[in-house]
């Protein structure tokens, strides 16, 4: 069975801003949108404070006083240049790299036979000695196994950044499953983790062990892969070169009624930076088409 890692750049943007400026390290510090209107990056410190991804800016003034919340605006340009380098290093890890996004990347196993944590520690550190990013690494026999253990590296800290799932045995594995939200579940947005929270499919275990006929049937082939990758069957194969999407979508369903139209325009204004990194990373542009 060939094993797959997932290394994924901790607060990417907050991290690259760090990087040539270590005065930020350990403060509060927020990466805005191209208009300075919302909140596109954080760093941990931020997310400790409940700070959600999208807020508006001008919303978050007091709280930025009292918690001396340092506001930087983004920068595309160096975020790119770091990605890159970033990749180019991973790239000498694997004869098989997938570039999933601009901080994230899928690394072929095959033919390591090794401790798979201390190879994960090198990655580590390599990165962090000649990028000067922190990243986190997941290993697991599927992709989507390999998300959920790089979401294990990041959210505890006795990993020591370095999740290996195939060195668990079924007893670990199953306590860990059981202790993490389906939500957090490679795929599973936030309508389909209501659908499944309704069904009383809570815990990505409980997804994992559900029955697989009556996920298809509910929830489409889609589902259906996604259950037996969190199985340990492979489903999603490595993909040397991602095509070019003809399509970005950025969007988010509101959590409360809008009705200001300062607040929809900086809403708006998140999505389209989002979406326009992403229309650079993949180096392709938008037309305009009248109908």
């Amino acid at each position: 069975m060939s094993t797959i890692a997932l290394v994924d750049v901790n607060n990417f943007y907050v991290s690259a801003e760090r990087m040539f400026n270590p005065k930020l390290e350990g403060r509060c510090v927020v990466v805005l949108s191209n208009n300075d209107g919302c909140v596109v990056a954080r760093s941990g410190e931020v997310k400790a404070l409940g700070i959600g991804m999208g807020g508006p800016w001008f919303k978050l003034k007091d709280l930025a006083r009292k918690h001396d919340i340092i506001a930087l605006s983004s920068n595309y340009a160096l975020y790119a240049d770091m990605s890159n380098r970033v990749m180019a290093v991973l790239s000498e890890f694997s004869v098989r790299q997938e570039i999933y996004s601009i901080d994230e990347c899928f690394l072929d196993m095959s033919g390591h036979s090794g401790n798979f944590t201390q190879y994960g520690q090198q990655i580590r550190q390599r990165i962090q000695q000649w990028v000067g990013l922190p990243v986190c690494v997941g290993f697991a026999p599927t992709k989507t196994l390999a998300k959920f253990a790089n979401h294990v590296a990041k959210k505890r800290a006795e990993y020591g950044g370095v999740c290996d799932l195939t060195a668990m045995s079924s007893a670990q594995l199953d306590d860990i499953m059981s202790s993490i939200a389906v939500g957090e579940v490679w795929g599973v947005g936030r309508k389909l983790n209501e659908q499944l929270q309704q069904g009383g499919i809570t815990t990505v275990r409980q997804l994992r062990d559900f029955d697989i006929q009556r996920i298809r049937n509910r929830f489409g082939v889609v589902m259906e892969r996604t259950v037996r990758e969190l199985r340990g069957v492979a489903c999603l194969e490595m993909v040397d070169i991602a095509p070019a999407r003809q399509q970005i979508i950025s969007s988010r369903s509101f959590g409360k009624s809008v009705t200001s139209l300062s607040e929809l325009q900086e809403a708006v204004s998140v999505y389209m930076s989002t979406a326009a990194a992403k229309l650079r990373g993949q180096g392709s542009r938008s037309e305009e088409r009248r109908v």
